[in-house]
């Protein structure tokens, strides 16, 4: 039975009320998408796509981030004169899309620098603060190397003026936290560390994503009791997610280094999405992490029962295809710290 338009739409708000992202949600948005598409509605296929875009994102399913976005973004802009209730959306989609554009290194470095243009020039075309855009750039030389661009734009970030396009606080004391252990900065991170685990500010991925950045930190310093427990109490947020391979191989190789054979059972979770290749940034982290565990089980006298030959081939790879983007050796000096470990 065909829908009415009262009916579509109030399918549309039952699905974006759905606070968590889920395949059943993607394949119901799906549905509506089609409809729209049949129909010739340019307004419902934009709104059902920008429901996809909030929920892949969140499943670890970039690919189609981005080419949703494309859409979204020009059916924004050639008909801006109308959706003005829309423009801190996709204004915020920018931020989301900068976040994973980088993860991929068969994007080229100029396609980076366009997409990070646009970013800029759209946020001063509606009279936004640049902080999100300085966050991105801060984030984006982190995962190229680029420490001395990081620093000079970790400073024009947290100068620039908050406004309602800002991550919540949460989320920026997740970025300074790492930010912080990267360089080494123990003491500066400690009072950020001690905000987040007790609480005080919040988010729905915070503190969740903050335990695995303490792990080999504590490790280091030796607290590796108190490193257990968060190992313990972090997992149990992202056990469940797939698509945190990062976060995922920082438990890894905390567990490498102190239980191995627990670490096999973090592994098997989060196997799966790493070999789909869907995010190849984590893919790399996630097999160095796995060939890490495979030497400490056999130096413990396991047999480890599963092979890394592949894995290693593969994030050898991912490695020199992001060098070679970026014009440094960065991934391959991050393999030779994990082969000291």
């Amino acid at each position: 039975m065909k829908m009415t338009v009262d009916q579509y739409w109030d399918r549309w708000e039952e699905l974006m009320n759905r606070v968590e992202a889920s395949f059943e949600k993607w394949d119901d948005l799906e549905d509506l998408l089609f409809i729209a598409q049949k129909e010739g509605d340019l307004y419902k296929e934009f709104c059902c796509r920008f429901g996809i875009m909030g929920t892949v994102n969140y499943l670890g399913e970039y690919e189609e981030l981005f080419d949703h976005f494309e859409w979204c973004s020009d059916f924004f802009y050639d008909n801006e004169e109308n959706l003005e209730e829309w423009v801190e959306d996709i204004l915020w989609m920018y931020k989301w899309v900068a976040e994973h554009l980088v993860k991929m290194p068969g994007i080229e470095m100029e396609i980076l620098d366009d997409f990070f243009t646009d970013f800029k020039d759209a946020y001063d075309r509606y009279g936004y603060s640049l902080r999100p855009y300085y966050q991105h750039l801060h984030k984006r030389a982190l995962k190229t190397g680029e420490m001395e661009e990081a620093h000079a734009h970790y400073l024009k970030w947290t100068a620039a003026e908050r406004d309602s396009l800002a991550d919540c606080e949460a989320c920026e004391y997740q970025t300074e936290l790492e930010y912080y252990y990267i360089t080494g900065e123990i003491e500066k991170a400690a009072p950020i560390e001690k905000l987040l685990l007790s609480k005080e500010v919040t988010c729905g991925e915070i503190p969740h994503l903050t335990y695995s950045k303490l792990l080999l930190p504590y490790y280091k310093h030796g607290k590796v009791e108190e490193a257990r427990r968060y190992q313990t109490e972090g997992y149990f947020f992202i056990y469940d997610k797939p698509h945190f391979l990062v976060e995922a191989s920082e438990h890894i190789r905390f567990l490498a280094l102190t239980e191995p054979l627990k670490g096999i059972k973090v592994l098997d979770r989060h196997i799966e999405y790493a070999d789909s290749g869907k995010d190849p940034y984590g893919m790399f982290y996630f097999y160095m992490s796995a060939i890490v565990l495979h030497r400490k089980l056999l130096e413990a006298g396991h047999r480890p029962g599963f092979a890394v030959d592949v894995m290693s081939e593969v994030a050898e790879e991912i490695a020199a295809d992001f060098d070679a983007r970026n014009g440094n050796d960065f991934y391959e000096r991050e393999m030779e710290r994990f082969y000291l470990l």
